[in-house]
C-alpha cells in the first residue's frame, strides 16, 4: 500500500496499537502526525520514525477536548496542507462491574471513546469534503461483537462506533471519503508474551500484534481499499468464535 504523499492524524499514537499504525503508516510513505495526552511517549514514536526515515510530528491532544481538537487540526492542516487519513485509534477500557460503575465511570468511558472520535472527525470532516478526498478509520473492538464482562461501557461505546461509522459512511461516499472501522481482538503490547491462556480467551490463532491492526489500517487507508466503505472490520485472530462475555 502506497500512502507517498499522504498526511495522517493518528490518535493515540504514543504506545501499543497507535504507535503501531503510525510506524506503518510512515514505512508506507505517509507523513504521520501522532495526536496524544502522553506527548513524550508519541514524540518518542514521531522521534523513531524520523530516525527510520520517515515523517512523523506528534501533539499533546486531548481528543476529549474539542476546542484542542480543533485548534491542532487546523494547525496540522496550516502546516502541511492537508490531511488524507485520519485514524481515531485513541481510548481506554477501565474494567469494573457495572454494579459497582458510577455515572462518572460510563461518561468518562463513553466521552473518551465516543465523543473523542466524534471531535477528530468534525475538525477534519469539512476539509475533506472540500478536497473530495479521505479516509477515516474508527477503531471500534471485539467487545462491540461479544459483550466483555467488566466492560459494559466499552462494549456499548464501541457498539456505538460501528453505527456511527455506518451513517458517516452514507453521509460522505458522495465526497469520495470512505469511513470504515476496524474491530481489534485481543492485542499484546508493551513486549507482552502472554496468550492468553487461562484467561478464558479462546484464540483459534494465539498472538496478535499492534502490526496485525496497522496491516489492516494501512489498507482500508490506501487506494485499493477505495471501494470499501461502512464496514466493520474483524482482526480477531478468530476471537469472537470462543466464548462469549469473556
Amino acid at each position: 500500500m502506497n500512502l507517498s504523499d499522504k498526511v495522517a492524524i493518528v490518535t493515540g499514537s504514543a504506545t501499543g496499537i497507535g504507535k503501531g499504525i503510525a510506524r506503518r503508516f510512515a514505512s508506507e510513505g505517509a507523513t504521520v502526525v501522532g495526536f496524544d495526552i502522553q506527548i513524550e511517549k508519541a514524540q518518542e514514536t514521531a522521534a523513531e520514525i524520523v530516525a527510520a526515515g520517515g515523517k512523523a510530528v506528534a501533539f499533546r491532544v486531548d481528543v476529549m477536548d474539542y476546542a484542542l481538537v480543533k485548534a491542532t487540526t487546523a494547525q496540522v492542516i496550516e502546516q502541511f496542507g492537508q490531511v488524507d487519513i485520519l485514524v481515531n485509534n485513541a481510548g481506554a477500557y477501565p474494567q469494573k462491574e457495572f454494579k459497582d460503575q458510577e455515572p462518572k465511570d460510563w461518561e468518562w468511558v463513553l466521552n473518551l471513546n465516543i465523543n473523542g472520535t466524534f471531535n477528530c472527525i468534525h475538525a477534519v470532516v469539512n476539509h475533506m469534503i472540500g478536497r473530495k478526498s479521505g479516509r477515516i478509520i474508527n477503531m471500534a473492538s471485539v467487545a462491540a461483537h461479544v459483550g466483555i464482562k467488566r466492560m459494559a461501557h466499552y462494549s456499548a461505546a464501541k457498539g456505538a462506533i460501528i453505527a456511527f461509522t455506518k451513517a458517516l459512511a452514507m453521509e460522505l461516499g458522495p465526497s469520495n471519503i470512505t469511513v470504515n472501522s476496524v474491530s481489534p481482538g485481543a492485542i499484546l503490547v508493551n513486549n507482552a508474551t502472554t496468550n492468553y491462556e487461562g484467561k478464558g480467551i479462546y484464540l483459534p490463532r494465539p498472538g496478535g500484534y499492534p502490526e496485525d491492526i496497522a496491516a489492516m489500517v494501512s489498507f482500508l487507508a490506501s487506494d485499493e481499499a477505495a471501494y470499501i466503505t461502512g464496514t466493520d472490520h474483524l482482526v480477531d485472530g478468530g476471537r469472537v468464535l470462543g466464548p462469549r462475555g469473556s
